[in-house]
């Protein structure tokens, strides 16, 4: 027979061991939990309606260990917006494995072997990748759309200010081009007046020419005295 030493541990071991199962059967079937329900106890073990509240208290129970400064991380792995940690309690051998959501603690599994804690850490953080995935694309395309819309807003600053260049270099070849009729315009004006004028001159010069040419065929003009000398004062 075993005495009460033996049965005492023995007693212990197959309670871990119920417990690692247990445990590792609830990660296998996990769900995501929405932002809402941070806080949520931990689905009932083996149909034990007690298991939501021990999860109650071990989610307390932690939280006044880390306040406590009792416990020490061992690991911890982020999936996006989700989180699991494994820790180790500084005064026995108890580990916890804990889920958090957007830095807040929802879920706190609690072992006595470091072995099954692994094992849990292991699949819960395989779990969270897969919460995390369509959070993680929802991210990065985010993070695609700001990059994109920046680079729309620079298109179409740099492409305002082309356009501004653009108008003002119409605008000015259009003043240049006018500026260039305008003097062409007054450039064929002056040389009709430059004709007109050179025209008129001719004009008068002939006439001149023919009324001196009457004044010399009608006897008028004076000998030894050009027709065109102005009069000049006698000599006395």
């Amino acid at each position: 027979m075993l005495n009460n030493s033996c049965r005492a541990t023995l007693l212990a071991s197959l309670t871990g061991l119920t417990l690692s199962l247990s445990a590792a059967g609830a990660f296998a079937a996990a769900e995501p939990v929405p932002p809402s329900a941070a806080l949520a106890p931990l689905t009932a073990v083996g149909g034990n309606p007690r298991a939501s509240a021990a999860s109650l208290g071990l989610v307390s129970e932690l939280q006044q260990r880390l306040r406590d400064r009792s416990v020490r991380e061992l690991r911890t792995s982020y999936n996006g917006d989700y989180g699991t940690t494994l820790m180790l309690a500084d005064d026995q051998v108890v580990c916890y494995v804990a889920l958090f959501y957007q830095k807040n603690l929802w879920r706190v599994f609690r072992f006595e072997s470091i072995g099954a804690a692994e094992q849990a850490y292991r699949q819960v953080t395989q779990q969270s990748a897969a919460w995390a995935s369509d959070d993680i694309r929802r991210q990065v395309l985010a993070s695609q759309k700001r990059a994109f819309d920046k680079a729309l807003q620079e298109t179409e600053a740099r492409a305002n200010a082309l356009n501004e260049d653009v108008r003002v270099m119409q605008a000015q070849r259009q003043r240049i081009a006018e500026e260039q009729k305008a003097s062409r315009i007054e450039v064929q004006s002056a040389e009709i007046e430059s004709r007109a004028s050179r025209l008129r001159l001719e004009q008068l010069q002939e006439q001149i020419r023919r009324m001196e040419s009457s004044l010399s065929d009608a006897g008028l003009a004076i000998p030894g005295v050009p027709s065109n000398s102005n009069d000049r004062p006698l000599r006395r």
